[in-house]
């Protein structure tokens, strides 16, 4: 039973010595080839939808500017197109 207890507690030990000896050049460079490859926004604007909260609103919208509305139905009790879990 201590064993059991023993491997998880070296293993949060090992993590926090690891986290805590990072130098702080370390991460930055980390930080800059994570921006150097991260879109901008501009390049993922093609994959940006406007959301619109209800049925309604999106048929007053879509017959507005006579463009389709493009209907997503989340079935599962997670989903919350909002926050982007679907």
């Amino acid at each position: 039973m201590k064993m059991k207890m023993l491997v998880p507690v070296i293993l949060a030990v090992a993590i926090i010595a690891g986290v805590r000896g990072a130098e702080k050049s370390d991460v930055k460079n980390i930080l800059d080839k994570y921006e150097s490859v991260r879109p901008q926004a501009a390049d993922l604007a093609l994959y940006q939808l406007d959301w619109m909260p209800t049925l309604q609103a999106a048929k007053e919208r879509a017959a507005k500017e006579q463009r389709p509305i493009f209907l997503v139905v989340v079935t599962n009790s997670f989903g919350d197109l909002f926050s982007g879990h679907c």
